[in-house]
């Protein structure tokens, strides 16, 4: 398949796309955007990324999320590159992790530097719709540097938004350490990010690994949320594991979020995997999640 997608392409096809962003109204979804968190197969994808790919859809998956991007670069690949590697086996990069740090921002100009500019851009020329930013640089502990951060991602959300690209941030177990007034860092951010241009992709084993129940903050902010990883955490250590084996009450939690949240885009990820090899726990994952009732 020939790719002829350019970033002057990738910026309009943006603009065009602010058209139709999402209500928040509830909508009857029959179709789910799934995909698999490429964490979860790391190995074999610093090994050989376009064969690890190859066996991805083959797998059954049609979309994934990358979490490598280091120097403009998808696992090695320009975004042209991977792109079209994606697209010939026929899947699609709707999310990713990417960074967002200190040196991405000048708070001095309240904008991003045009490095992170080009970040933005390769984002859409892979097909992006939700980048999602997989940390927290600015100090937990110092709540006026939360709140420096807060700014900046508000507005590096509301530059990325305007050619397309909504942002998303994904949550560890940090962000449930508690304030001075014993509110957790984490409702502390949501309620200091523009929900217009900041949303949250919810790990739910992140959040258990913290001992916070991820029913609490669905209930709490159902509207918040874009994303989810679909994720189990081990009965007695803090590790992932198979889906449906683990100490999280997944029926409960994904049906409540298929039916009372905005999540658009499910990723499966495991990051330990007992017996079995990655490729099998997550050939294994898709099956399983699947029976929850999610079609592809």
């Amino acid at each position: 398949m020939k790719n002829t997608f350019t970033r002057r392409e990738a910026l309009a096809g943006g603009l065009a796309a602010l058209a139709f962003l999402p209500s928040f109204s509830l909508p009857t979804i029959k179709k789910f955007n799934i995909s698999i968190q490429l964490y979860s197969l790391r190995d074999a994808m610093a090994k050989d990324p376009a064969a690890t790919l190859a066996k991805v859809s083959k797998m059954g998956y049609r979309q994934v999320e990358p979490a490598s991007y280091v120097d403009h670069k998808i696992y090695g690949y320009t975004a042209e590159a991977f792109r079209k590697i994606t697209d010939d086996l026929g899947l699609s990069v709707l999310t990713s992790h990417t960074p967002f740090k200190k040196e991405h921002w000048t708070a001095e100009r309240n904008d991003i530097t045009d490095a992170y500019k080009k970040t933005i851009e390769d984002a859409l020329i892979t097909g992006q719709k939700l980048m999602v930013i997989p940390g927290f640089d600015w100090n937990l502990k110092d709540t006026e540097d939360i709140k420096r951060g807060t700014e900046a991602f508000n507005r590096m959300g509301e530059i990325a938004l305007s050619s397309g690209l909504h942002i998303a941030f994904h949550n560890h177990h940090q962000e449930f350490a508690t304030l001075a007034d014993g509110t957790y860092i984490y409702d502390f951010l949501l309620k200091n990010w523009d929900l217009k241009y900041v949303s949250q992709q919810l790990d739910i084993a992140n959040m258990a690994i913290a001992g916070v129940d991820p029913m609490v903050f669905l209930k709490k902010y159902p509207h918040y949320f874009a994303s989810i990883h679909v994720k189990d955490l081990d009965k007695s250590t803090t590790k992932s594991t198979h889906l449906g084996e683990g100490r999280l009450d997944l029926e409960t939690i994904l049906s409540f979020a298929k039916r009372s949240t905005q999540i658009q885009y499910w990723v499966i990820e495991q990051e330990d995997y007992g017996n079995k090899t990655s490729f099998q726990a997550m050939e294994d994952n898709l099956n399983r999640f699947k029976r929850y009732g999610f079609i592809g």
